[in-house]
């Protein structure tokens, strides 16, 4: 796992007393963790016009673009969203400031943390984890790519794209349902003992522990999924046969 920390910039109330520290301690906890900081302490982005604002986040993209999260403690993140390309996680103290860029319930690929939930190592690797499992944004995969469109506590739609003459595990669920709509493409579906050709307008409802997979025609296949349950995260799934060796 690579985290990217960015810290408060100039004159920003800080919500750590050291980024650096807590930035510094994660790989000594977990080894498979490393992690890199844009240090921002020393440069006043109050006083800057945007255009160098933007040029100087720009210069990270690459770092940034290579971490599985981007934890930032400066409202910055918040203020120039579109230039972190990562999940984002931001704390700080004050939220009224930035009221109006404050993600919105429901929006993937980006969580509040609070200061206190920052404190411990461990707990924050936990966060780190769940956060992962839970809300990243968009993926991809040996048989195409995903997009979370959509997460809240009960149900997630995603946007999903089978790559031609590929396809999905043949695999379930034990904690959630799914309804399947084909948006573009065309392809075949697989669900219980079924497996059905797919296009444009068609629906495939998948429940609990039910065998299902999904497979790209010569153009590739397209649809939203829509889950429901009581357990949302990527986790939650039995392969019971690969083409790509994943278990």
């Amino acid at each position: 796992m690579k985290i990217f920390f960015l810290t408060p910039y100039h004159g920003e109330a800080p919500a750590s007393d050291d980024v650096t520290r807590i930035a510094a301690a994660l790989p000594k906890i977990d080894a498979t963790v490393t992690t890199g900081t844009l240090d921002l302490r020393g440069v006043d982005l109050d006083a800057m016009p945007l255009d160098k604002a933007r040029s100087l986040f720009e210069k990270h993209h690459g770092r940034m673009a290579a971490a599985d999260i981007i934890h930032s403690f400066s409202r910055a993140a918040l203020l120039l969203r579109p230039l972190f390309p990562a999940t984002l996680i931001v704390t700080i103290l004050d939220t009224e400031a930035v009221a109006s860029f404050l993600p919105r319930p429901g929006e993937p690929g980006i969580e509040m943390l609070p200061v206190a939930e920052c404190r411990d190592g461990a707990t924050l690797l936990g966060h780190y984890r769940r956060i992962l499992n839970n809300k990243k944004r968009h993926d991809t995969r040996p048989w195409g790519s995903w997009e979370s469109l959509r997460l809240m506590d009960d149900h997630k739609v995603k946007h999903i794209y089978v790559a031609p003459g590929e396809k999905l595990s043949l695999q379930l669920h034990h904690r959630r349902s799914e309804v399947w709509t084909v948006v573009a493409g065309s392809g075949t579906i697989t669900v219980g003992d079924k497996a059905l050709p797919a296009g444009p307008g068609q629906v495939f409802i998948i429940g609990k522990e039910q065998i299902h997979r999904a497979e790209g025609g010569p153009d590739g296949l397209h649809f939203i999924e829509v889950q429901t349950g009581d357990y949302l995260g990527e986790d939650d799934i039995v392969r019971l046969e690969d083409r790509y060796g994943r278990s």
